[in-house]
């Protein structure tokens, strides 16, 4: 089931410390709000999250404090392709904005259901280093976007 699996590829590279870091932060954030409802720490999440997934993780205030972190502990840094963690980006900017937007319509239990399980995903990628965005990739959009390959004639 996994070997088969594509991940969006890209030339430049980040960080893997840093980002599965920057990762286990947010969900911290969104753990804060599972067990108290507030919406600051989903709107906290919800940023980092949308400058992530536009490509711009020099300006993430929480990717900027994994960095520093990954410095004081003078980690070896593991350089990996940006893309699939772009991806995951992209995928929590839209959880987040959803639960911020089921909160906000009175609809808390859809929040915490969609918050609840991107924060399983997301401890997944940061503790276990297995991106489920991959998985999700390959199911849901490379089939749309996949070259087929030319019939043969005969």
């Amino acid at each position: 089931m996994f070997a088969k699996l594509v991940c969006p590829v890209s030339a430049a590279k980040i960080d893997s410390h840093a980002s599965r870091l920057t990762t286990f932060l947010n969900v911290g954030l969104m753990i804060n709000f599972l067990t108290t409802r507030q919406v600051a720490p989903l709107l906290v999440v919800a940023v980092d999250y949308g400058i992530r997934a536009l490509g711009y993780n020099q300006y993430s205030p929480l990717g900027f404090f994994a960095a520093l972190m990954m410095k004081l502990v003078r980690a070896k840094a593991k350089m990996v392709p940006k893309a699939p963690k772009m991806f995951a980006s992209r995928l929590g900017f839209i959880c987040a904005v959803f639960g911020i937007a089921f909160i906000l319509a009175g609809q808390p239990v859809a929040a915490l259901a969609m918050i609840g399980l991107f924060s399983a995903l997301a401890v997944l990628d940061s503790v276990f280093n297995f991106c489920a965005g991959c998985l999700i990739y390959t199911r849901l959009v490379y089939p749309f976007f996949e070259k087929k390959a030319p019939q043969s004639v005969t």
